[in-house]
């Protein structure tokens, strides 16, 4: 067992099968998206409540997007950069060049919409 609880989660998620591998890439591809679309909305000072009253979707649906425990169905998610004076940029990364280390950057520019990177 590893000292530290990274290299814990590193040998764990080595033991797991394709399966177990594939349902932990959209779990944290899920998480991603919504940690992603909480920091755009919280860089423009809007609350939860703010984005609802914008959007039309539901504080509470917002909240469980945000959190990663509902995945967003597409026209939702524009519903929602729409609401936000933002523009969704999608990068796809093939299975070699992909990691779950890969963490999502809001940038912010006072000229342009947010834009996410991956690093």
């Amino acid at each position: 067992m590893g000292e530290t609880f990274r290299e814990y989660a590193i040998e764990r998620r080595a033991r797991l099968s394709p399966e177990g591998q594939q349902a932990l890439r959209v779990f944290n591809s899920a998480h991603s998206l919504g940690s992603v679309l909480a920091q755009a909305r919280q860089s423009q000072g809007l609350s939860q409540r703010d984005l609802e009253a914008r959007s039309g979707i539901n504080q509470g649906d917002i909240s469980r997007i945000e959190r990663g425990e509902l995945a967003p169905t597409t026209p939702t998610l524009m519903r929602l950069t729409q609401a936000m004076r933002a523009r969704l940029v999608v990068e796809l990364f093939d299975e070699e060049n992909w990691s779950p280390d890969l963490k999502p950057v809001v940038t912010t520019h006072t000229s342009t919409p947010s834009r996410t990177r991956f690093r």
